[in-house]
């Protein structure tokens, strides 16, 4: 099924119940299909075409969303660009991606307009005026007599978005999903999380990343739930959001949860209407969950994903047994495996590399074959993330193959030590990395931030640490800062610290 006859259906089953909401503007689901299918219309009036790329440059926005679904609708394929991105970035994106059109907002013509001899492949730039309340005025205004969407011939294999990597390895990777990843994982998440008709979830991830489209987007898509879109993070507007719209359940990544944990305080906003977080995209400490659950009086359902599973691999049961620190089992229609060094299966306990293979695993990376055949072998996705595995199936994810840290033989994994620092009363965020050790060849070091109004030195974690691990995974230094580095989705960027013993520090923006 392409992803055009799903919205079709959506819009036939949900009719007149608001699917988008941002501040006072909102549309139902057949508002959002007859609105993209005019959009689409326009695009091709003005030339995209089948298999064509075009790039949307938009802060979180139902402009962001009605971009990537007109382009689609149109028979092109989207390619999200990050709005923190500087003109370099993306004019990297742009000719890496083969964007044909660009959809932006008018605040980036500027920098657009900078870079336009850089990217001869762009053959149309289109703006959104600022006097304009939405990029449907301006399409309609450069096309105004396109008014039916010509039918296009797409199949559950066409590519729908391509996604870019934030380039933990190197520059971008562009991830190509189908339409039938989308089609298959939007109802599956919906199955996994227990959406229903009455649900309201927050878009506040970045909508140039897979989980805010995937989950929120995708996932009340097609159980008929409601999205409430918000430009940025920020604690205190995520709460009052909650009281807003009555949300029921929260999309975020650990980071996230961490904020709204401390900023909602002796609890001064109304939010009985939530009844679960969804935490992916990076390792929740089973203190923060803990802690989360029985000041919000609201579960937190830890799953894992990455952009190569349209978002989703394994969850813990909304109906079932959730186990603090796991990322659950696998789900419906999708298989996995941990492979052990020897490149054998894993046994129960045993660290491996998790693979995965279904209908949600990507098509491959754009323009990069060799990468995509080290990637996807025989169908199976190597993820590059190690787990180990209980008794009962259940995963715990220990890092990533990169992460792992060599002490005199020794295999350390940062999660544990990171676990560690988080019970300790005074730490707010932690990191652990390795350092090039003459005798061991590796030596964990931690970073920490610590709580508003608490206080330790670097002793005192010290011997937090001596208390509750074995000699070789205690860190050899503690660096307290007052942040540590963030992307825009409010992961902490391990390799970020990696870089600084070679180029001193970086701080990145956070979500605040």
């Amino acid at each position: 099924m392409s992803l055009v006859d799903f919205v079709r259906e959506r819009a036939k089953e949900f009719g007149s119940k608001i699917f988008l909401w941002e501040k006072k503007n909102s549309l139902t689901y057949e508002e959002f299909d007859q609105v993209t299918d005019r959009m689409g219309a326009e695009l091709q009036a003005l030339g995209l075409k089948k298999s064509d790329h075009a790039a949307v440059l938009f802060p979180n926005s139902l402009d962001t969303l009605l971009s990537y679904f007109s382009i689609i609708k149109a028979g092109g394929a989207v390619v999200p660009i990050n709005p923190l991105y500087t003109p370099r970035e993306i004019a990297f994106i742009l000719n890496n991606s083969e964007a044909k059109f660009l959809l932006a907002a008018s605040h980036f013509q500027k920098a657009v307009e900078g870079i336009r001899s850089q990217v001869p492949g762009l053959r149309q730039a289109i703006f959104r005026s600022e006097d304009e309340p939405s990029i449907l005025k301006t399409l309609a205004g450069l096309a105004p007599k396109a008014n039916t969407l010509k039918p296009v011939e797409l199949s559950s294999q066409d590519k729908a978005i391509i996604f870019y990597t934030s380039g933990t390895l190197g520059t971008p990777k562009g991830v190509m999903l189908t339409h039938g990843n989308f089609t298959f994982s939007g109802p599956n998440i919906a199955r996994c999380y227990g959406l229903r008709q009455e649900d309201i979830s927050l878009a506040v991830l970045p909508l140039v990343h897979v989980f805010a489209v995937a989950s929120p987007v995708f996932g009340s898509l097609s159980s008929g739930g409601t999205v409430v879109v918000l430009d940025r993070f920020q604690a205190e507007t995520v709460l009052q959001a909650f009281v807003d719209y009555r949300v029921t359940w929260f999309p975020g990544v650990p980071t996230m949860f961490n904020y709204l944990h401390h900023a909602y305080g002796n609890g001064a906003w109304n939010i009985s209407s939530v009844r679960m977080g969804l935490s992916g995209g990076a390792s929740l400490s089973v203190e923060l969950l803990k802690n989360w659950e029985t000041r919000f009086n609201a579960e937190i359902l830890e799953v894992y994903g990455l952009t190569e599973s349209t978002g989703l691999v394994t969850a813990n049961p909304v109906h079932g047994v959730r186990k603090a620190g796991s990322i659950g089992i696998p789900v419906p229609g999708v298989q996995t495996r941990l492979f052990n060094k020897e490149g054998k299966d894993a046994g129960k306990g045993e660290v491996g590399e998790i693979l995965f293979k279904g209908p949600n695993a990507a098509k491959g990376y754009w323009k990069l074959p060799k990468q995509t055949e080290e990637a996807i072998r025989n169908g199976w996705v190597h993820t590059g993330d190690l787990a180990k595995q209980d008794e009962d199936g259940y995963f715990y994810i220990v890092g990533r193959k990169n992460d792992l840290i060599i002490v005199g033989g020794y295999n350390v994994y940062p999660r544990e030590i990171e676990e560690v620092l988080y019970a300790h009363p005074a730490v707010y965020e932690a990191a652990v990395i390795g350092m090039a050790d003459e005798v061991k060849g590796e030596i964990p070091k931690a970073y920490i931030s610590l709580k508003p109004g608490q206080t330790a030195t670097e002793k005192e974690i010290l011997e937090f640490c001596k208390q509750n691990l074995a000699s070789y995974k205690v860190p050899r230094q503690v660096e307290i800062r007052s942040e540590l580095p963030k992307s825009s989705t409010g992961k902490i960027l391990h390799r970020e610290l990696r870089a600084e013993k070679r180029n001193g520090p970086i701080f990145l923006d956070g979500p605040r």
